[in-house]
């Protein structure tokens, strides 16, 4: 799956659980995220993409941030 595609889709869906503008991932961060996405994605196959999207990003906004 396209990098910048995955990217923006985690900007905008942290934007939607922090309603901090000045809250913003890091390129590691974000690198992390499509790393996990890719491991669930690998992992059920069926799934839709931006259910775990919205699963790997909550997950990692609670333990990191909230």
């Amino acid at each position: 799956m396209d990098r910048q595609f995955l990217k923006k889709k985690i900007e905008k869906i942290t934007a939607s659980y922090v309603h901090d503008p000045d809250v913003r991932l890091t390129d590691e961060q974000v690198n992390t995220l499509i790393k996990k996405f890719n491991e669930q994605r690998v992992a059920n196959p069926n799934d839709n993409i931006h259910h775990i999207l919205h699963d790997v990003i909550y997950d990692y906004l609670t333990v990191n941030y909230f």
